[in-house]
């Protein structure tokens, strides 16, 4: 009995020796190249649309959109580019938002918008925005640090650096205006971040960056002070993008993927973004590659890319690493 086991098992292992070979081999897997950004703007979250039956299709979009976040693997943040309340900036308001910035299970940075800083906590008599007086923005801007973290700070990721600016003024005339402190916070760090590829992001685009004469097209829709923060761009080469939310340019907007774009005098482009309380949902993804950044539009209505709207913007050769 023990010499036929013995044969059997000698059998056994001849065979095996025979055959694994000639299996085939998982393939190596290979590490990504690049870090993927999804940019998340103007949630509005529950909605600025009172009436009940818009108001839930919204609402329900807005939760499938995340989903579909969630679902893809390769994404390494989420910016939430201002606007995450629903419209005054309330205690009410603050919470509500975090009730969907909370379905998000990807890492997350926050930056603050007009409807969290400069309204007065509750809508004047005809249902209309009233603005916040100098204490009531300080509080605003107390809540917001308590709710969502710093309005302004800077992060790396892989090669990229990555720059957050939030409107702090207790007092302007404009939806989104930084203040001294903040602005001599971000020449610091340009300064000090000189040879890395940096992208920007800030609730306001930059003056020009919209299709003159259109509706949008006014001081009050463009990041403040403009003049100071044209004269850091042009004085930064490495800046490569600056993405921006509040105008909710939807890719049926001229304006969305245009010439225009690029900030006048330098190379940069101006990334707008949608919102997500319009009738259906698309997101930008920015695929940061050592040689290149590629931007890409997702509709989440339609479950699709739009490849009409790829961009690449390359980044210099005296900055990239990897290659």
């Amino acid at each position: 009995m023990q010499n036929k086991k013995k044969v059997f098992l000698t059998a056994l292992c001849t065979l095996a020796a025979c055959v694994l070979p000639l299996l085939p081999l998982d393939k190596p897997v290979q590490a990504r190249r690049y870090e993927r950004i999804v940019v998340c703007s103007d949630i509005h979250y529950g909605s600025k649309t009172r009436e009940p039956e818009l108001r839930a299709r919204k609402i329900a979009n807005k939760k499938a959109a995340v989903r579909d976040i969630n679902g893809w693997e390769d994404v390494d943040l989420c910016v939430f580019t201002g606007d995450m309340v629903q419209k005054t900036g309330s205690p009410a308001d603050y919470k509500l938002a975090r009730e969907l910035t909370d379905r998000v299970k990807k890492p997350k940075e926050f930056l603050a918008g007009n409807h969290e800083v400069i309204y007065h906590r509750d809508l004047s008599s005809t249902g209309r925005l009233v603005p916040a007086d100098p204490y009531e923005r300080g509080l605003h801007l107390q809540t917001y640090e308590k709710t969502f973290g710093p309005l302004y700070h800077s992060r790396k990721l892989g090669q990229y650096f990555l720059v957050f600016l939030s409107p702090d003024t207790l007092e302007s005339k404009y939806a989104v205006e930084l203040s001294k402190e903040q602005l001599a916070w971000l020449e610091k760090e340009l300064k000090d971040h000189r040879q890395e590829p940096t992208l920007i992001f800030c609730h306001a685009p930059i003056t020009g960056t919209l299709i003159p004469g259109s509706k949008l097209d006014t001081p009050r829709n463009y990041a403040q002070p403009a003049k100071k923060l044209h004269q850091l761009l042009t004085e930064n080469p490495q800046v490569l993008l600056w993405v921006s939310g509040h105008t909710h340019t939807s890719p049926k907007n001229p304006s969305f993927n245009n010439p225009v774009n690029k900030i006048p005098g330098t190379e940069i482009l101006d990334v707008h973004n949608p919102t997500w309380d319009g009738k259906q949902i698309w997101t930008n993804s920015l695929y940061l590659y050592p040689e290149k950044i590629e931007i890409r539009t997702y509709s989440h209505k339609k479950h699709q890319w739009l490849p009409q709207m790829d961009r690449t913007i390359p980044v210099p050769g005296e900055m990239r690493k990897g290659v």
